[in-house]
């Protein structure tokens, strides 16, 4: 594979159900423990993935509006698995 093809922009085969899901925590004010997994588990998903740029903005969007970071976002997650 060359250098370009790697860098090149891919769909993600989950990309219509994830949108789905980002859709609706966009519209929440205080997230619910579902909430917090769901936004965590797509931040996993997405992490070096070459594509779907918008679903990795409206995380961070997401983020910011739930005044929270990743590490905050992280950690409560853990909170609610223990």
């Amino acid at each position: 594979m060359r250098e370009a093809d790697s860098k090149q922009e891919q769909n993600h085969p989950l990309y219509s159900i994830d949108r789905e899901h980002l859709d609706r925590l966009l519209a929440k004010d205080c997230p619910i423990e579902e909430d917090l997994i769901d936004l965590a588990r797509l931040f996993v998903r997405y992490e070096g993935f070459p594509g779907a740029e918008d679903l990795q903005a409206d995380m961070g969007k997401i983020l910011k509006f739930w005044g929270m970071t990743r590490e905050m976002l992280n950690s409560q997650v853990k909170g609610i698995w223990r």
